[in-house]
């Protein structure tokens, strides 16, 4: 199967890559909520927390999920977009535990499940090639059905009946599995998909949201006409990723009632439009972090890619140091897991970052990235009372800093910049 890419209205989108006819601006500080307080420190456990749909305790109402271990606290999906069967074994060893959508080459679903990675087959894969595999733990129903790729539709209403329509047709098979859905301009609230969007998003049990901002000039401008994009922000940084989660939240009630996932570039994602680029590996941390902080459940690549620096399938024909690379940023989200997946608390501790609050075995964390409007430089961090840890550690950097009357400061030298610190309570 080939990776295709169509251009409704100027815009080049990610579309036939398989058969299947498938609010406001962000605060300057954010908490993300994601799992149980841990109840050692009543100043903390007594801050306000944002609403979500439980972490991974949420797919325990789906049996094939819960029995492969979708609802343990240290699994976070981290997926790429239509994986090639065969690669199954490169891309696990990249840290990918998830296919959203897979080649139907003839290959059977084993030959990516045998690897230990989960499978949401779209609809190219019949019932029965799925059969009872344990690992094909949910259905893709369809890709950008708000700008009608994916549906069949001849208006947003229509193209919502169709949604609907499929994935009725998924919970008729009672087969254990959850549904999912990728979305893409409707988030932005201009003239696509308007009025359904919400029902869009409402109608599967897992969505995610794909606008390429570091990488496509026609995507940027896109975002930037959106109502809710604040004046002046540089849509080309690593907070657009953040601000698409936030998007997708805003069409929930309550927000974050289903997890959202977010698409991150891993190359040039098939674009045609001028001035195209491909990502660097440092945006694309940045991205991917800046999703995490701002609610993301699950990060998606897309990996096909007419850049010149990678292969088509980037994620296993790039350089090795490039992929080496790509492959410490997945196993720094995996190993934090864990506390990602702890619901987080709302504290302010500036006004020049995006932050994210948790506490997870008698320590809090504080995931921190620059926001939108923001710019990098040194940051001070105003500790919330009962936090009286003296020195902070900067995970996965080898260096501690001083806490001093109640705050500490550090640097954030780029625009995808991002530090994540542990302090005791």
């Amino acid at each position: 199967m080939t990776a295709t890419k169509r251009q409704p209205s100027g815009n080049i989108v990610k579309s036939a890559i398989f058969a299947l006819v498938l609010s406001t601006t962000l605060s300057a500080c954010h908490a993300l909520d994601v799992g149980s307080v841990d109840g050692s420190n009543n100043s903390v456990a007594a801050l306000p927390r944002i609403p979500w749909e439980g972490g991974p305790a949420y797919f325990n109402r789906f049996p094939k999920a819960a029995a492969t271990g979708w609802n343990n606290p240290s699994f976070f999906p981290i997926a790429v977009f239509m994986g090639k069967p065969e690669h199954a074994p490169q891309l696990k060893a990249m840290g990918i535990n998830t296919y959203m959508g897979a080649e139907h080459d003839g290959s059977a679903l084993s030959t990516i499940t045998r690897n230990g990675i989960f499978v949401l087959a779209q609809s190219e894969w019949s019932p029965a090639e799925v059969g009872d595999d344990g690992r094909a733990v949910g259905w893709f129903v369809s890709d950008e059905c708000d700008i009608g790729l994916g549906c069949s539709g001849s208006d947003a209403a229509a193209n919502l009946a169709d949604q609907k329509a499929k994935v009725a047709k998924i919970r008729a098979l009672n087969d254990g599995r959850f549904t999912m859905a990728n979305y893409s301009n409707g988030v932005l609230d201009t003239y696509w998909a308007q009025g359904s969007m919400a029902g869009l998003i409402e109608a599967v049990d897992v969505a995610s949201v794909d606008k390429y901002a570091y990488t496509s000039p026609f995507v940027d401008d896109q975002i930037v006409h959106s109502s809710h994009w604040p004046q002046g922000a540089k849509p080309a940084t690593s907070a657009a990723y953040g601000w698409l989660v936030e998007r997708m939240r805003a069409y929930q009630a309550p927000a974050g009632n289903h997890p959202n996932w977010v698409f991150v570039e891993s190359a040039m994602p098939l674009l045609l439009d001028e001035g195209s680029l491909t990502i660097s590996v440092e945006q694309l941390e940045g991205a991917a972090w800046s999703a995490i902080i701002h609610e993301a459940r699950g990060l998606a690549y897309f990996q096909h890619n007419n850049g010149t620096s990678c292969g088509f399938y980037s994620l296993v024909e790039c350089d090795a140091e490039r992929l080496s690379k790509i492959r410490a940023i997945n196993k720094s989200i995996t190993d934090l897991a864990p506390v990602i997946n702890t619901q987080s608390f709302r504290h302010s501790f500036n006004t020049t970052t995006d932050t994210m609050l948790k506490t997870y075995e008698g320590s809090a964390y504080i995931f921190a990235g620059i926001g939108l409007g923001q710019v990098p430089g040194v940051k001070s961090f105003k500790l919330p009372v009962g936090i009286t840890g003296a020195n902070v550690e900067v995970v996965g950097e080898a260096r501690t800093l001083p806490v001093v009357n109640g705050a500490f400061t550090d640097t954030f030298s780029s625009e995808f910049s991002h530090h994540t610190y542990k302090v005791a309570m």
